[in-house]
């Protein structure tokens, strides 16, 4: 990244507002809100005019320098924006294509368009009859096309909602070769024969969570709500759950710059930002599942990946990768941090575990039970 670019990010993040009289008869709380939306509306017309004049220059951005625009306030802003960088970002060239083929003879194309028949909610209210058709044969083809690549490719129920997603930031031909770009790397745990990898990769969000909130971590674990809340968080980037298509837009802009877990970082965000309406509810499945899975529609996006971005940076993929996912309920009662700590240092967190009350009461009952046994044995071998 340029150190001009570098200056601007760095100026604009950390700015604070003018200091603006108080007009008479005027609240400070609507006088504060006024005055944030005054400076993100300007922050935002000259993030566009930065990106304009970087667009202008006629060479590709780097990857970092789009990193950094997808990151911060608005994202990349406008679909008009998104449409080279997203393309740039990935290294996919503007005029690459798919190879043709049969799309009758995918293996899944019966189930493609049962989903893309069903995909009404995300078309515009008032749009006509034979528009809808064709933006669903449009999609059909970008899901099929982007599939047909590789034999080990397979479709699921959500692939469409990302489809979707990219025909309409970027048009058919370039959406199909952006999803099979995306195919490779960023949705490659979910196109296998079945979601066993993405099932793992929900259950980081709870260790995640416990490592900014134990309390928190410990009360959805002792609900047993598991994590099948946030499947369609994480198979769909979102765009199954969340209503306006602008925002969408801005979580893809994190999405598409970022590790391929990312998702399961802003669900882990999203869960600690939530914390205390979800520990409001009785601490057992059915309410803590609901509550878990109704996604609220107006939460600060900007701010919750803001804080996916510091859990990403703290708990980098290679680290949580490592986390022993089966045992953390025994990791919660652990000392706050001692989960990371078992990838590295894992016989002593269990000699530290055996000492404490907890896991005295298990050791014991591990005892009694193989005395039990023993005793069972040894007595049947004398009545034979």
């Amino acid at each position: 990244m340029s150190k001009k670019s570098r200056g601007y990010i760095a100026d604009h993040v950390t700015s604070k507002p003018r200091d603006l009289a108080r007009p008479r008869g005027q609240t400070s709380h609507a006088r504060k809100r006024r005055r944030s939306e005054q400076d993100s509306a300007e922050w935002r017309k000259e993030k566009a005019a930065h990106i304009s004049a970087l667009l202008k220059r006629g060479q590709d951005i780097s990857r970092e320098e789009i990193r950094s625009l997808a990151l911060t306030e608005g994202g990349l802003l406008s679909n008009e924006f998104r449409k080279v960088l997203w393309l740039q970002y990935l290294g996919v060239d503007e005029g690459t294509c798919v190879t043709e083929c049969d799309i009758t003879e995918f293996r899944d194309y019966t189930q493609v368009c049962l989903d893309v028949h069903r995909c009404n909610s995300r078309i515009k209210t008032g749009t006509l009859s034979q528009q809808i058709l064709a933006i669903k044969n449009r999609l059909r083809n970008v899901i099929i096309k982007s599939l047909a690549e590789a034999p080990n490719r397979h479709y699921y129920q959500g692939y469409h909602d990302v489809s979707l997603t990219m025909l309409y930031v970027l048009g058919e031909r370039r959406a199909a070769a952006l999803m099979s770009c995306l195919c490779r790397a960023h949705l490659a745990s979910h196109i296998r024969e079945n979601l066993d990898e993405t099932s793992q990769q929900m259950k980081l969000i709870v260790p995640l969570v416990s490592q900014k909130s134990v309390e928190l971590a410990d009360f959805i674990l002792q609900s047993e709500a598991g994590t099948m809340f946030s499947l369609s968080w994480i198979i769909t980037w979102f765009a199954y759950v969340v209503n306006s298509e602008d925002t969408i837009y801005r979580l893809y802009d994190v999405f598409i710059t970022s590790p391929p877990l990312m998702p399961v970082y802003l669900s882990a965000a999203i869960v600690l930002y939530r914390k205390h309406r979800i520990m409001e509810v009785e601490c057992e499945l059915s309410s803590v599942h609901q509550v878990l899975h109704n996604l609220p529609q107006h939460l600060p996006f900007d701010l919750l990946i803001k804080n996916a971005v510091e859990l990403l940076d703290e708990f980098p993929p290679e680290i949580i990768k490592t986390l022993p996912i089966k045992q953390h309920q025994i990791m919660l009662q652990v000392p706050r941090f001692g989960y990371l700590d078992w990838s590295r240092n894992w016989g002593g967190k269990l000699l530290e575990y055996a000492n404490t009350p907890a896991g005295i009461a298990i050791s014991s009952s591990f005892l009694v039970g193989f005395a039990a046994f023993a005793l069972s044995v040894y007595s049947g071998r004398f009545q034979m």
